[in-house]
């Protein structure tokens, strides 16, 4: 006797053996029992999945005369003829090479022809989609109003391609690519069957290759095992299907998550003079990392397509990065796949995740950043007091933390005066209170305020500085006019904030970063600046731009400061005073 492949040696006979559609079969075997048969199905779904093979079994079914329940017995002549192919009852025909309406036709003129063993006469057209528009036309009317003893089971692998007539003339039951898990107990349940020895790593690799379709996993089955002189083993499997051993696709994921650049270029260079399909080789490393990623973050996980070996060697896999980390990883590989489709050189996107993968940034978990903030806000503290005497380091720490400023202290050569510190506003003009022994003088015994002292010969002349309500008024005009003119340039003034105007120079601060700099120190720009504040700030002339470098320079040597940019890789660009509590809500 001749060889029969796997495929047709272990087609379904029943309906407890079709495999992943349980939904489907139970509503059948329902319909068989209570005798609830609908005159048109239509079974759609990929290839390999038991649409043909579950029209053959309701078609024996319906045939059976020795039927008691929803399974046919198997053992009366109706069941030896369907089991053999030769039931003349059952009429199977091939929608791709019968389309016209000329083979419609005869159709029609069959089905009113009875039985010759049982109550139906079932036909079972595959692949519906392939008929023609008037094929359809001419079958709506015997598919809508069959004679009795007809039962249509029309199959097909894209039902968009039917008409909507026809569908709603059907009952439809969507059939769903098998689970892996699904596939890969019936391979290793047909693999102990037959007695053929195998490595279970390799059941994965044809489970893969199938895509779903148990058809496709069983003929890939059967060229392994001759591949493989009447074994299964995963690297000749792998080698055979053009994929990756699932151990160096390990290897390759454990030189990733490790940071070894080296040892991971080097899987891939090997892959590719092996011939192997780089696209493949991707797609395995990214279920590999999706299986590590699940047991990472639900470690009590046990995924159906792992075996409880492997499940502890992804585990040992994930201990070597954090989650971030892995989602990263993954991430990479994601993106690098993407590509790969659509770059004319593969190898390169796949070797560039590789790199940034393995050159990845360590993320820190945000409370270690939280805790390296609180520490250097303490250390600022302590010095702030255990050096009362300083005063930058104490407006520093104001600034930085939001903490009061340090009180003033007495000043020992004047009695009843106070030495203002750095931190401290300005002192305000008025007179200081006169002592309290003392009684104030009578309005009238108060002395005429004095004259300003004489001009000395030579000395710059002091234009009279507007008060600063009217300076920064004056400036926001300044910013307005050059920003209508150039708003690129307007937009590096509102960095800059106006000090004050001397010897008809205004001079301006600039807190901002070596860009607003070049700016400013443009000729023409410059130029464009010292137009608009003559017109809009009284008595200046010229313009000069200081850099807020000194103020800058104290605030980022602060240690707060310093863990900051050390932590976030950033700079210092302006420094502004910290607003009360409430302010700009």
């Amino acid at each position: 006797m001749s060889y029969q492949v796997l495929a047709r040696k272990w087609r379904p006979q029943t309906f407890d053996a079709v495999v992943g559609q349980d939904a489907i079969t139970r509503t059948l075997r329902n319909a068989l029992a209570s005798g609830r048969i609908a005159h048109a199905y239509l079974f759609a779904g990929p290839r390999g999945i038991g649409k043909t093979t579950t029209a053959r079994l309701l078609a024996r079914a319906l045939l059976c005369t020795a039927r008691t329940g929803p399974e046919p017995c198997g053992k009366c002549a109706v069941c030896v003829e369907g089991l053999a192919g030769t039931l003349i009852d059952v009429i199977e025909i091939d929608g791709a090479s019968n389309r016209g309406i000329e083979e419609i036709r005869t159709l029609r003129e069959n089905v009113k022809y009875t039985p010759a063993r049982g109550k139906y006469k079932v036909y079972i057209i595959d692949e519906v989609h392939q008929l023609t528009e008037a094929a359809f036309n001419a079958l709506l009317k015997t598919l809508e109003e069959p004679p009795p003893h007809i039962v249509f089971v029309l199959a097909t692998t894209d039902p968009r391609e039917i008409p909507p007539t026809v569908l709603s003339r059907v009952q439809r039951f969507d059939f769903r690519p098998i689970a892996p898990e699904a596939l890969r107990a019936s391979l290793e349940r047909i693999l102990n069957e037959e007695k053929i020895a195998f490595e279970p790593a390799a059941l994965p690799v044809i489970v893969r290759a199938a895509e779903g379709s148990l058809r496709d996993a069983l003929s890939l089955l059967d060229t392994a095992i001759a591949y493989g002189e009447g074994r299964l083993e995963a690297e000749t499997t792998a080698r055979l299907l053009g994929a990756t051993a699932p151990v160096t696709v390990r290897a390759f994921a454990a030189a990733v998550v490790g940071h070894d650049t080296g040892a991971a270029l080097e899987a891939v260079d090997r892959a590719a003079r092996d011939g192997e399909d780089l696209l493949a080789f991707t797609r395995d490393v990214i279920e590999l990392l999706r299986l590590t990623l699940v047991l990472k973050a639900a470690p009590n996980a046990k995924p159906a397509d792992l075996t409880h070996t492997e499940g502890n060697e992804l585990r040992r896999l994930g201990e070597g990065a954090s989650l971030d980390e892995i989602l990263y990883v993954l991430r990479a590989f994601l993106e690098a796949h993407a590509l790969m489709r659509e770059s004319p050189h593969p190898r390169v996107e796949l070797e560039i995740a590789t790199v940034r993968s393995t050159r990845r940034p360590v993320p820190q978990a945000l409370d270690d950043v939280l805790r390296r903030v609180d520490e250097a806000q303490r250390e600022i503290r302590q010095h702030a007091l255990t050096t009362p005497s300083a005063p930058a380091p104490a407006a520093q720490a104001s600034l930085l933390t939001g903490s009061e400023p340090a009180p003033v202290r007495a000043d020992p050569r004047r009695p009843g005066t106070t030495a203002p510190s750095a931190a401290a506003p300005p002192p305000s003009p008025a007179p200081p209170a006169p002592k309290a022994a003392a009684p104030a003088p009578a309005p009238a015994q108060r002395p005429a305020p004095s004259a300003p002292p004489p001009a000395l010969p030579g000395a710059p002349t002091v234009v009279a500085a507007p008060p600063a309500q009217d300076l920064a008024t004056a400036w926001e005009r300044v910013v307005d006019e050059v920003m209508k003119r150039k708003p690129t340039l307007g937009g590096v003034l509102t960095q800059a904030r106006p000090s004050g105007v001397t010897d008809r120079e205004l001079t301006i601060v600039l807190h901002g970063n070596h860009f607003h700099r070049e700016m400013l120190a443009d000729v023409a720009n410059r130029e464009l600046v010292v137009q608009a504040v003559r017109r809009c700030v009284a008595g200046a002339e010229r313009v000069n731009v200081v850099s807020g470098g000194e103020a800058t320079g104290a605030i980022a040597a602060h240690p707060a400061v310093q863990a900051a940019i050390a932590e976030f890789q950033g700079e210092v660009v302006a420094v502004r005073p910290r607003l009360p509590e409430g302010e700009g809500q």
